[in-house]
């Protein structure tokens, strides 16, 4: 299961500098390839689930948010990194991605599949037991 998706990638980049990174081929019409895109988000995948194993298991499933997003940012690296192209901003995000996976390694920051949902109305939901008195006032009388 892939971490982030084609659409997710065009969210980082246009659909035209997409095709020129992936295109392989530059026949007309320029296309995105698939299969270039799909190697560079396993790529990205197999990063993050090497640093977000050693706190959860994986693959991580639902996919949070942020993974999507640091996907998306990784497989954009390595789509640049495929070409030879050395740019500054993405090898900047990319930097920053595998930081940002660091911390989640090491428990700094904490994986949410989606926003907290509010606590139920008409108690805390906590529940809590005790073991038995051994001092009573049974036990007590007499003394």
């Amino acid at each position: 299961m892939a971490y982030c998706t084609v659409d997710d990638l065009e969210k980082k980049l246009d659909r035209q500098r997409l095709i020129e990174l992936t295109d392989t081929v530059n026949n007309p019409p320029a296309t995105v390839d698939e299969a270039v895109a799909a190697r560079a988000i396993a790529e990205a995948d197999a990063l993050i689930d090497s640093h977000a194993a050693k706190r959860h298991p994986t693959p991580l499933d639902p996919v949070p948010e942020a993974i999507r997003g640091i996907s998306a940012t990784l497989a954009v690296f390595h789509l640049h990194r495929y070409r030879n192209l050395n740019s500054e901003l993405w090898r900047k995000s990319y930097e920053d991605a595998v930081e940002w996976l660091r911390a989640l390694a090491a428990g700094r920051v904490e994986l949410s599949s989606g926003p907290t949902p509010p606590p139920e109305k008409g108690g805390t939901g906590i529940t809590m037991t005790a073991a038995e008195r051994v001092f009573t006032r049974d036990k007590l009388k007499g003394w």
